[in-house]
């Protein structure tokens, strides 16, 4: 008996290939008949396949093969191997391997704003095989791509489903198994959208301050640093925001906003997109650092914020009393009185307020009469 067709020579797989039966019958004229029986696992034998020998008494047959597990064969000159007075060869048995796709085990927890590739093979590795990869929502899983394997029978997928989530996803890879009719799946994989940071710090470009730079700036690009990082938004979600500061506050901002990542932030962009307006911007509820400004409501001062030390944080949930007693912006008058406490607040206890006091910036809501919820200040 042999393995015809099958991926790795002499090994016999769910589904794949056939089996080869073949023999000799002693004094056999052309055409003797042969049968060839399995072993029923709940007992007794069953005919399998059937043929007739040649002129030289040999015989040979294939049959496609079917489930795995342990097999028994015989062959008989006709009738089942079990009555009395039918001719039958010795028992032949085999083990048929269960074949399925593995996925290879990706980290458990991933950045939420990734897109990781789900990568497995195919036992045994064959090319060609189509590929659904399925992840779980709700009771079932449903297909998000299809890939055919490469001739060592791997594939990979890209997962983004879910992309800004924190929650945990149920991935595997299944194929379609056209002998057998049903969908082969093998291993479920557990994957995790998590808070992270990944903060990535690159030299401030002349575009990175195309509306908050201009000649006689106490501070020029050269000597700030561009930061995207990532922040959970008010709606539970992360997503990449970006953050422009002195060069030599780099380090004290990535440290604050890591061990604060649970704190929501309404937005996180480039004044750029206001023109460098903070009036706009402060509307916008937009968390920034570096803008080379006057103090909003003081023409005569200028910012802080101009040196790059200064962060001002959520400005519509914390408003800015300037020196005439107005309050910045319009939309956060609701916020003017801080209590009750509502989402993106800054509060003297909150965790990014102590983050940033512990690195040396001061936190505005301490000043009186002009309070700035907003806006703290590096003063060392």
């Amino acid at each position: 008996m042999s393995a015809v067709d099958t991926p790795i020579k002499g090994r016999f797989f769910q589904d794949i290939g056939s089996y080869g039966f073949s023999g000799t019958v002693s004094g056999a004229t052309t055409g003797q008949k042969v049968e060839v029986w399995w072993a029923k696992s709940t007992g007794g034998w069953q005919r399998l396949i059937s043929t007739t020998a040649k002129s030289s008494g040999s015989w040979s047959v294939n049959k496609i093969t079917r489930g795995p597990g342990i097999r028994r064969f015989r062959a008989t000159l006709g009738g089942n191997p079990s009555s009395s007075g039918v001719v039958h060869s010795g028992e032949v048995k085999i083990n048929i391997e269960n074949a399925y796709p593995k996925v290879n085990q990706p980290p458990s927890s991933v950045d939420s704003l990734s897109s990781p590739t789900i990568s497995g093979t195919v036992f045994p590795a064959r090319a060609g095989v189509l590929m659904h990869f399925r992840v779980k929502s709700g009771k079932d899983f449903h297909d998000k791509a299809t890939m055919r394997t490469d001739s060592k029978g791997r594939f990979g997928f890209t997962f983004s489903t879910g992309k800004g989530d924190l929650r945990s996803y149920y991935l595997r890879a299944v194929y379609w198994d056209a002998r057998g009719k049903f969908w082969e799946g093998g291993n479920v994989v557990k994957v995790t959208r998590s808070r992270v940071l990944n903060a990535k710090v690159t030299k401030t470009t002349a575009a990175d301050v195309a509306k908050t730079y201009r000649a006689g700036c106490p501070v020029g690009p050269s000597k700030l640093r561009t930061i995207k990082m990532n922040y959970e938004g008010f709606d539970h979600k992360m997503h990449r925001g970006v953050m422009i500061v002195r060069s030599d506050r780099v380090d004290s901002v990535i440290a604050s906003f890591n061990k604060s990542l649970g704190k929501s932030i309404r937005r996180m962009d480039n004044p750029n997109l206001w023109g460098g307006n903070d009036p706009k911007q402060m509307e916008a509820d937009n968390t920034s650092a570096f803008n080379c400004r006057k103090v909003t409501g003081n023409p005569y001062a200028q910012s802080p914020h101009s040196y790059g030390i200064a962060i001002d944080i959520n400005t519509r949930e914390n408003p800015y009393r300037d020196v005439n007693g107005k309050w910045w912006p319009k939309s956060g008058k609701a916020y003017i009185k801080r209590t009750p406490f509502r989402q993106g607040m800054l509060t003297k206890s909150s965790g990014l307020t102590k983050q940033l006091r512990s690195r040396g910036y001061f936190w505005g809501g301490l000043w009186n009469p002009g309070r700035d919820y907003q806006h703290f200040e590096y003063d060392k």
